[in-house]
């Protein structure tokens, strides 16, 4: 999939550890004023993307799950735990740029400290990663998913397990064994109507993923990577 760019702007952090979001990368993000936002760490990036919560569930969640609130004039706060981790101080540029209705906030680097090919690496990875929220067990599988993955509705899924913290779904197969470092769990799912995938109840515990929480969707050749976006506890 080719990486979804709009153009690119340099912000200046301010006093309160805000940016102002020009209106052209919110356009292409799809994200509307007083939303509720979603902010992740992702590698060398800054990840934030529109989120659906209701009210209740916004407020019970905001610290947990680095959520925050963007104002009509295009303002909104990153937080002070997301900018440590990557040097960035009040008054610092950053660049932001749009890739796959996401907003990815980069600190401004010198040219000689440029990142060079390892950047090239990790845009077009980051070019698949969406956000996605968990409800009722179930999340909307995205339309390039299905089409990197030819998957359509009725389609079943076998889920895997890679390390203490991914979960691994592909298409469904009568082979059994063990992959490499993927084990199969011995759960499977239908791609219902809507393109709903319920994310089984084994696997939801094995992960700690509740309902409203935010997992990281990405494609990976055959196969559909599935963790739970990190969270304030395993930033410190």
């Amino acid at each position: 999939m080719e990486e979804k760019e709009s153009s690119k702007d340099y912000l200046i952090i301010d006093n309160m550890g805000r940016v102002k979001v020009p209106s052209q990368l919110l356009e292409h993000a799809n994200i509307h004023s007083s939303a509720a936002i979603q902010f992740l760490n992702y590698k060398d990036y800054i990840v934030m993307k529109q989120v659906e919560f209701p009210p209740v569930l916004l407020e019970e969640n905001k610290d947990k799950n680095l959520i925050r609130t963007i104002d009509n004039l295009g303002y909104i706060v990153i937080p002070k735990i997301l900018r440590e981790i990557h040097d960035i101080d009040l008054h610092d540029e950053i660049e932001a740029k749009v890739l796959n209705e996401s907003i990815i906030f980069e600190k401004k680097r010198e040219q000689n400290k440029s990142p060079g090919l390892l950047k090239g690496y990790i845009e077009p990875e980051l070019s698949e990663l969406s956000l996605l929220q968990i409800k009722s067990g179930r999340i909307k599988l995205p339309d390039f998913v299905l089409k990197s993955l030819n998957l359509e509705e009725h389609m079943q899924l076998q889920f895997f397990i890679k390390g203490p913290d991914t979960i691994v779904a592909k298409k469904h197969s009568y082979k059994f064994l063990t992959e490499g470092k993927l084990f199969f769990t011995g759960q499977s799912r239908v791609i219902k109507k809507d393109k709903y995938l319920n994310i089984p109840k084994k696997l939801r515990i094995y992960l700690n993923i509740h309902s409203g929480d935010i997992l990281e969707i990405k494609t990976i050749g055959e196969k559909l990577i599935i963790k739970k976006a990190i969270e304030n506890d395993t930033l410190v």
